[in-house]
């Protein structure tokens, strides 16, 4: 197993350093309410204006929650979604990982205090949740549809996980482990308890977690019961509606009716059981956080009908409704799923979470099927919609990740306000912030995988990495200056007598590769080449100096002709990254651009903090009459069009929006 690694990539490092120095203390003043910022409403349905848009109250609701335990009569207001408590948690998790990655003994100690802070929230008897300890305590685990209880409790067991992980402290752990065992003795089975789970899947992915730390076994199969449960009674969620509407309680999502035309079984994935789901449906980030439980359920306990399920999702998002970018959720209702092949680039949601879910769901199937096509899939949301949620600063995010962008458009049409073209600092729903912090931080724990005696590499970071594998210590340098260049060699710094297997992840967009051991090229008869990885038919021994060349050139891309946006267009990548088109590079009007049949590249060390560009001698179309003083018909017969050559720059996608606001797009015209 890996034991530790050290990210040394310019790249990443680069981008942890600004989330260790610049984005986690950003959000610390943020959710203790010391910084002023405009927090910006989301389209997550219902009035967010009617939260306060300069205060996140997140750490406020603990202390609020604390003195209601402790009997002060007046101890507060508790403020902010239903879900607040989760921002803290997700916080702490991204601090786990920056403690992994290096010493911060101030970033620590806040995160020792907040600890103490949650801990002294905690009821008696485990139960912790802010909104229903302060606001409707008689309404605890009844409104599961919306309550959004089991996923705080779940983004807490997995910040506790890792916290315990970095750190080896156990207070975090011990507050965990109670919150845990409060849901076991809610939930199950047995007479008594609740036959259900909750509306947003989070809490069966870290019980899966808890138990790979704690190996209690309680923990396992409470997570495997809550997997199994779901769509057992599809009229479960909509039963606990009726009943809130029926004892007049008020929404939890203000401005929301309880019995909401979007809030129907499909949305809560619970319309029938997993195993026969066929399609992804509902809101992107809770089928993502369900696919990804059950992949790693399906790990853990070799349950048959978590596995089925798990590739029957997978199948249905990757092949069918997943854009070009790793982006998912093709609409902004219900931030949710569509149909096939129905990717609108301009109204997409794309929620960053979503992202950063796909993820999760790639690698814990990677786990179960060591099939490269995963990671070929973890990779292109990981350099694309994921880094394209933060500015380069830090400071500014994207909840949503559109594919085009117009400044002006997202202003006058309702149906794109959605659409932002400048990363807010917050938001009043801020899943997304502390989400891609997290998974930026913990990237090491996505480079190598192990599988019995064989390590096997699965994403290209320049690092340091540390094993033990069947009692053997091995230390294995990857360097590489990837995703500029295609070049990776792996040092083995240290290994046992007996060596070791080794595979590595060949990219589906890599035509020709080569391969070379301590300066020999190797022929084909030296590997076998299965299921997207290069398995080396000898041992790798201390000493050794692999080396993968992979072919990185520029490539034009269609889609699938039944996704209508896209049909008779065409994309740039370069490897994992998807390029785009700015209009601070080409004007505006971006839709009348048509690439040229080159593409040539070039690093820029001064533009975005470092990238490679593209360029393509293309043209743009023209209207002759255009600035006459006779105005341009909107309509007209058909006639010749008329073009004028445009050299046209592309850079990566996820660095768009950096500089002056404008028009944005991905998907482009080919050579007329």
């Amino acid at each position: 197993m890996l034991e530790k690694i050290t990210i040394t990539s310019p790249f990443w490092r680069e981008r942890q350093q600004i989330i260790a120095k610049e984005m986690i203390p950003y959000q610390w003043e943020v959710i203790n309410d010391l910084k002023q910022v405009d927090i910006a409403v989301t389209n997550t349905g219902g009035d967010s204006s009617a939260l306060d848009s300069d205060k996140s109250y997140v750490v406020e609701n603990f202390k609020v929650a604390a003195k209601k335990k402790q009997g002060e009569a007046n101890p507060g207001k508790r403020g902010g979604m239903v879900f607040q408590d989760s921002d803290a948690y997700k916080w702490l998790e991204a601090v786990a990982y920056t403690l992994e990655c290096q010493d911060a003994p101030e970033l620590r100690a806040k995160a020792d205090q907040l600890i103490e802070i949650i801990g002294a929230a905690q009821e008696d008897d485990g139960y912790l949740n802010t909104y229903f300890q302060v606001i409707e305590p008689d309404r605890k685990y009844q409104s599961l549809y919306m309550s959004h209880e089991l996923y705080c409790a779940g983004h807490l067991i997995e910040a506790a996980v890792a916290y315990t992980m970095a750190t080896g402290t156990k207070k975090f752990l011990e507050i965990a482990c109670k919150l845990a065992d409060n849901i076991d003795a809610n939930f199950g089975p047995e007479e008594g308890k609740i036959h259900g789970a909750d509306g947003h899947e989070e809490i069966e992915l870290a019980l899966l977690r808890l138990y790979e730390l704690t190996k209690e076994e309680r923990y396992l199969k409470l997570a495997e019961y809550l997997l199994l449960i779901r769509g057992q009674d599809p009229d479960f969620f909509t039963a606990q509606q009726r009943r809130d509407v029926e004892l007049g309680r008020k929404s939890l999502i203000p401005g929301l009716e309880i019995i909401h035309p979007d809030f129907k079984a499909p949305y809560f994935q619970s319309d029938k059981p997993v195993e026969e789901q066929m399609e992804a449906k509902g809101h992107a980030v809770r089928v993502v956080y369900l696919c990804s439980a059950l992949a790693l359920g399906a790990v853990l306990t070799g349950n048959e009908r978590l596995k089925r399920a798990a590739d029957n999702y997978w199948r249905n998002i990757i092949q069918k409704r997943m854009y070009i970018t790793g982006a998912i959720g093709s609409t902004p209702h219900g931030e949710a799923f569509t149909g096939d092949y129905d990717l609108p680039n301009d109204s997409v949601y794309g929620e960053t979470c979503a992202s950063v879910g796909l993820i999760f769901f790639a690698h814990n199937m990677l786990r179960e099927r060591h099939d490269g096509a995963m990671g070929d899939v973890m990779e292109q949301a990981l350099y694309n919609t994921v880094l394209a949620g933060m500015n380069l600063d830090g400071k500014g995010f994207f909840y949503v990740n559109p594919l085009e962008a117009n400044p002006y458009l997202s202003k006058v049409n309702p149906g794109l306000r959605h659409v932002l073209t400048r990363r807010p600092g917050w938001f009043a729903c801020a899943c997304c912030p502390p989400n891609l912090a997290r998974m930026v931080m913990s990237l090491g724990h996505y480079v190598y995988q192990t599988k019995q005696d064989t390590i096997l590499s699965d994403l290209f970071v320049d690092s340091c990495a540390k094993f033990n594998l069947a009692g053997q210590h091995i230390t294995l340098k990857q360097s590489t200056n990837y995703p500029w260049e295609g070049t990776i060699a792996y040092e083995v710094q240290e290994a046992g007598a007996a060596g070791f297997k080794f595979a590595v992840r060949v990219p589906q967009w890599c035509e020709h590769f080569s391969l070379k051991l301590n300066q020999h090229e190797l022929g084909a008869g030296a590997y076998e080449l299965k299921h997207g990885y290069l398995y080396l038919k000898e041992h790798l021994h201390q000493g050794d100096l692999l080396e993968l060349t992979l072919e990185l050139k520029p490539m034009l891309v269609e889609a699938d002709p039944r996704i209508s946006a896209d049909y008779g267009k065409q994309a740039v990548l370069r490897g994992p990254i998807v390029y785009c088109v700015e209009e601070v590079d080409n004007g505006a009007n971006l839709q009348c651009l048509h690439l040229g049949a080159d593409l040539e590249g070039h690093y820029e060390d001064k533009l975005l903090g470092g990238v490679y560009v593209l360029e393509s001698h293309g043209q743009r179309r023209i209207r002759p009459e255009l600035g006459q003083e006779i105005a341009s018909p909107l309509y007209r017969k058909v006639q010749p069009a008329q073009f004028e050559e445009q050299l046209i720059k592309l850079i990566p996608y996820f660095a768009w929006c950096n500089r002056s606001e404008g028009e944005m797009r991905v998907w482009l015209n080919p050579q007329p």
